[in-house]
Parts: structure tokens; C-alpha cells; sequence
């Protein structure tokens, strides 16, 4: 990601330039492959964009926020992960790039929380939750369960 707004595809054996995805319109915080190989990333403009893993072709946007996204992953299923960038920092979920809200609210005790998906499925935050989970919307696939190993939080 760059604070131009645009993502860089570098060679792994040699550093030449590959190619440059544009579409955001803020600085680029967030980068996670998807299962399938796909590329997301998030934005200071509140938005996930899917990028084609072969290709870089722009396949869809996730408008997920206000604020911008900070961190995000994304899990088996098209499930989207996010943190966001705010005085009261959320981790959000999205059951695929083409829902139109979150199922799952987690505050945070931090504005800006890092996050990252385990291979299993197991999410992993860098701080606590401020309250209880929220689930916007009942799903029998988010029994999210808070364990503390060592000050990283793992749901």
C-alpha cells in the first residue's frame, strides 16, 4: 500500500516494477490474500477493494466505513475482516464483498487495532475488546470466543 492511494506489484527475484492498481482515493493501509489468491486492500477511504490475484484487474468494492480501514483479513467463505481507523477503534465483519452491512461489531480498547486470520479460521486482535461482541445480525458461523495469550487477543 502507499499514501498515494495506489498498490505497487514488485518481482520477487529481481525488485522490477510489475504494475500499479489505482481505484482508492486515500492512503493504502491494508493488504491480505484471500483464500482463492485474490488481493484486497483497505483504505484511509473507508473502502476494501478486490483485486484479480492474476491479473490486477479491480473485481469489486466493500464501502465497510467512515472511518478508513486499518487492518483487515479475509477468511474461507469470502468473510471480511476489518479495523477500523477511529477514536474508538472496531474490528468488523462482513460475511462477503457483496453484503451490504456487518454481522459483527467488536470494540475496541484501541483506536487502531492490528488484525490478522489464522489458516484454521481463528481471528487474532493486538488489543481488548471494550464490551461484549455485537452481533448485528444472528449466524450460527460467528460463536466468536475472547481467549488472552500474552496480551493478543484471540476470537
Amino acid at each position: 500500500g502507499s499514501s498515494d492511494a495506489t498498490i505497487r506489484m514488485w518481482s520477487p527475484t529481481d525488485g522490477s516494477h510489475l504494475q500499479t492498481l489505482a481505484g482508492h482515493t486515500s492512503a493504502v493501509f491494508a493488504l491480505a490474500f484471500g483464500p482463492d489468491g485474490n488481493l484486497f486492500s483497505g483504505s484511509g477511504d473507508g473502502t476494501v477493494r478486490e483485486w484479480c490475484g492474476k491479473d490486477g484487474t479491480h473485481l469489486r468494492t466493500l464501502h465497510c466505513t467512515r472511518d478508513g480501514v486499518f487492518s483487515l483479513a479475509v477468511g474461507r467463505g469470502g468473510r471480511v475482516f476489518i479495523s477500523t481507523i477511529s477514536t474508538i477503534g472496531s474490528v468488523l465483519v462482513w460475511r462477503s464483498m457483496a453484503a451490504s452491512r456487518h454481522i459483527l461489531s467488536l470494540d475496541m480498547t484501541w483506536t487502531s487495532v492490528p488484525i490478522c486470520l489464522s489458516a484454521a479460521g481463528t481471528l487474532y486482535t493486538g488489543f481488548s475488546i471494550e464490551d461484549d461482541a455485537r452481533y448485528d445480525e444472528p449466524d450460527e458461523d460467528s460463536d466468536f470466543k475472547e481467549h488472552t495469550v500474552s496480551g493478543i487477543h484471540i476470537w
